[in-house]
């Protein structure tokens, strides 16, 4: 099959809204992928995100990707490369903004790919400390594994650890990853009872305290919640449980980080105040180190919110 032009990509990623179902919602990651089979492509796509970002006044950023080879024109190697030559350039741009990198693992891939994306992980985590933080494992949850021993070792070797858990329900592997306690986890849908989870599990994420990043319009979008106002942070919020706020992929689901917190501020009768708290408490959950950290706060606590 031939890969899609870019009016094609625009037309199929202005359908997102139509799909039906979190299967439907993972093909269009394949369409965003088919346009960025160079490292020069992902060199750009990298870029411009970034500085979409800091158009929305964003000042930590943690991107995830998974590496790719592309035949007779990019391999891993230098998909990660590219991926980096981006940071440096916008460190020079946005001198204000800190970027890190997640690198993903795609459950559909297989364990040989896993393998390989880890293994650059904490190879290249070694020559950029400052840009490779962590492993992220994501993908179709309907489809592979969650790897789960292999994410030790990226864990031994350093690395944070963030887990896309429960987007379906699946007690044995939502149990599996909450035991195995990542640094963040991403979504947690189907946990409460209310939502195809169970007591169980809620109580058992509750108690992990383990902080969840939370997807208000990729979760509506792809319907694994059928509206805002039933949203899995609703439960979490109430609970006092660790969360922040995350766009998933902006550019698929048509959102932003701004957004996101009008959506959750509107929703959920959210006050200035409380949003400020959310947006302050998410720092403590950032994979940036103690000074960064004190960084980010310290440009937080400053900002003119009248003027926002």
């Amino acid at each position: 099959m031939q890969n899609p032009n870019a009016e094609d990509c625009e037309d199929i990623l202005a359908d997102i809204e139509k799909f039906s179902s979190l299967g439907e919602c993972f093909k269009v990651f394949d369409v965003a992928h088919s346009v960025t089979v160079t490292s020069e492509a992902v060199f750009q796509a990298t870029y411009d995100v970034i500085k979409e970002f800091k158009e929305d006044n964003v000042i930590y950023l943690e991107l995830r990707s998974t590496p790719r080879a592309v035949d007779g024109q990019m391999t891993k190697q230098e998909y990660i490369e590219a991926i980096i030559r981006a940071f440096q350039t916008c460190k020079t741009d946005f001198p204000d903004m800190l970027v890190k990198l997640l690198v993903s693992i795609n459950r559909k891939q297989g364990y040989k790919a896993a393998q390989e994306n880890i293994e650059l992980a904490i190879r290249f985590s070694k020559e950029y400390p400052e840009y490779i933080v962590g492993l992220d494992l994501s993908g179709d949850p309907k489809t592979g594994d969650a790897f789960l021993e292999l994410l030790k070792k990226a864990r031994t070797a350093g690395l944070k650890i963030a887990a896309h858990c429960a987007e379906i329900p699946n007690e044995v592997e939502t149990v599996d990853i909450l035991e195995f306690k990542p640094d963040r986890l991403g979504h947690c849908t189907c946990i409460h009872p209310k939502l195809q989870g169970s007591q169980r599990l809620f109580s058992m994420l509750l108690n992990s305290k383990i902080p969840i990043e939370l997807c208000l319009t990729s979760n509506v979008q792809c319907k694994t919640v059928p509206s805002y106002g039933c949203h899995q942070f609703k439960y979490l919020y109430e609970a006092e449980h660790p969360v922040c706020l995350a766009t998933d992929d902006k550019g698929v689901f048509h959102t932003s980080l701004s957004r996101e917190y009008e959506i959750a501020g509107t929703t959920f009768d959210l006050g200035r105040e409380q949003l400020v708290k959310l947006c302050v408490a998410s720092v403590q959950y950032a994979f940036a180190t103690t000074e960064e950290k004190n960084m980010l706060l310290s440009k937080i606590n400053k900002f003119d919110y009248t003027l926002a």
